[in-house]
């Protein structure tokens, strides 16, 4: 059966509206992403000069940075962005003028850290983000010690945070198991041999001199580069 010309033409009328429509559909609805991904692309670059600590930036610009962060995560649940928002928000408490300031953003630091731990239990960096927030107001809390001794056994010999695993570890030795202590020793050594300067200055900040002299007392000159340099830091 063949279909009468006459009635050909508005079928394909029809098929031809619905592909105009369905196509101006996706197009609204890819435009959203589309800004949401060059604002995303800004707020990492702002977030790891926030990290860093620029002074140049404004706080408006970190802020910013976190909002577009945190509405990338309600487009893609991904454990990166989760952590980079937690350091975003860790920047910001440090920068904060009053103490309750302070506390909103490290409650906020706790919170995105926690949401890429979910997604990624063994995230390199997470862990560490969360020690750190949970220390200035919540170090007695037993999850800190538990998201200390995390942060040093998931990523042994990652570069990111390696002083500040270090200096917690040196500050809140009694707290840190056997097994994470023989980690952190291996962690001081790291440090010791990329900046023995900046151990210094941690070892004498955390008090834990003590721990980082025994970790290095295997290698009797680099202890002593070490406890010349300790004895010159300010």
């Amino acid at each position: 059966m063949t279909l009468d010309p006459g009635r050909r033409r508005p079928a394909r009328l029809i098929v031809a509206a619905g592909a105009v429509l369905a196509g101006v559909l996706l197009l609204v609805l890819a435009i959203p992403r589309l800004f949401a991904a060059i604002e995303l692309l800004d707020a990492r670059g702002i977030a790891e000069r926030a990290q860093r600590g620029d002074p140049a930036l404004s706080s408006q610009r970190v802020e910013q940075a976190a909002l577009a962060l945190r509405y990338a995560l309600d487009w893609q649940d991904d454990p990166d962005l989760a952590a980079l928002l937690a350091s975003v928000r860790l920047a910001q408490a440090g920068q904060a003028e009053t103490p309750e300031g302070s506390a909103s953003r490290l409650a906020q630091a706790i919170e995105a850290a926690r949401h890429a731990i979910r997604l990624s239990p063994a995230h390199p960096t997470a862990w560490a983000l969360l020690a750190l927030a949970l220390e200035p107001g919540n170090a007695r809390d037993p999850q800190f010690p538990r998201a200390l001794q995390r942060a040093i056994a998931v990523a042994p010999y990652d570069p990111r945070y390696l002083n500040q695993r270090v200096e917690m570890a040196c500050r809140h030795w009694h707290r840190i198991d056997a097994p994470t202590r023989r980690l952190a020793a291996a962690q001081i050594r790291l440090l010791a041999d990329r900046d023995l300067k900046a151990l210094a200055v941690l070892a004498r900040r955390s008090y834990g001199l003590q721990p980082v002299r025994d970790a290095l007392a295997a290698n009797a000159a680099l202890l002593d580069k070490f406890d010349a340099v300790y004895m010159a830091a300010p």
